[in-house]
């Protein structure tokens, strides 16, 4: 399950209007800042050079790559952790077969995908080299999702540096005509700021944001393989949590032994 990353929308709104707050200090009017043939030269251009860097397949992801950025995992890992507790307890109770009937509750088909492969007696190194190799490349291709955002990002600057070479080329042509001399200084000025706010403001955050969220992402998923395997295996489930808590930060090991020794109180006094 996604949620809206509202962090990544509070960062995009403050960001840009920052910079639209000092762009119209002083009383300057906004409309300078507007010139459509530096807009063509800087966005259209550098989304020209990241077609000939990626194949059509690859760019059809792009407007995805950038929706992605604006949602995060529902799952926590002190969650994943109470999930393996309950499946391992089952499993110790009533059997490995009986762990088929809590799999249509499951919504992670990484999750469902492993238990099942436990379900159906396959072995341990088995199982584990199709997780990890899953895991591999899942993180592949969330890689190279956000390197295509960072070369985005290092297009644009560079195409508006080349903007800027066409309004002093403009400016030079044209010393007699001061209106022509304006136009071309102007072009050879906003073009470089388009580019920069477009890689810093919007690509290389996102880029960072992506790769953030596979890193977590990765290591949801280890937790998950490791507490399959410890499933399969039959280890206690109190070793099963200790596992799995391993992958916990100090602070949220702290808060989940804390919370757990609340709802253990709660329920000897009930």
């Amino acid at each position: 399950m996604k949620k809206h990353d509202i962090s990544t929308t509070i960062g995009l709104i403050a960001g840009t209007g920052l910079t639209f707050w000092g762009m119209a200090a002083g009383g300057t009017n906004l409309i300078i800042f507007f010139d459509p043939a530096s807009i063509a030269i800087t966005v259209g251009g550098s989304f020209a050079a990241l077609l000939i860097a990626y194949p059509v397949s690859a760019m059809k992801k792009v407007m995805t790559l950038i929706i992605q950025s604006f949602k995060e995992s529902t799952s926590s890992n002190t969650e994943i952790i109470d999930s393996f507790t309950n499946l391992s307890k089952k499993a110790r109770r009533e059997g490995l077969l009986s762990l088929e009937d809590e799999m249509s509750t499951l919504t992670n088909e990484f999750l469902k995908k492993g238990l099942q492969m436990v379900v159906d007696g396959l072995e341990p190194e088995t199982i584990k080299d199709i997780m990890e190799l899953e895991i591999g490349e899942m993180e592949r291709r969330h890689t190279d999702g956000a390197n295509m955002l960072k070369a985005w990002a290092a297009y644009a600057p560079a195409f508006g540096m080349i903007g800027t070479l066409v309004g002093l080329i403009q400016m030079l042509a044209n010393l007699s005509d001061s209106s022509a001399l304006a136009s071309g200084m102007g072009k050879a000025l906003i073009t470089t700021f388009y580019g920069a706010l477009l890689a810093n403001i919007i690509l290389v955050p996102m880029a960072q944001n992506l790769n953030y969220k596979s890193s977590i992402e990765v290591n949801n998923r280890e937790m998950m393989l490791e507490g399959i395997l410890a499933i399969q295996s039959g280890v206690n489930p109190r070793i099963v949590e200790e596992k799995l808590m391993s992958y916990l930060a100090p602070n949220e090991r702290i808060k989940f032994v804390a919370d757990h020794a609340k709802e253990a109180e709660v329920t000897e006094n009930v």
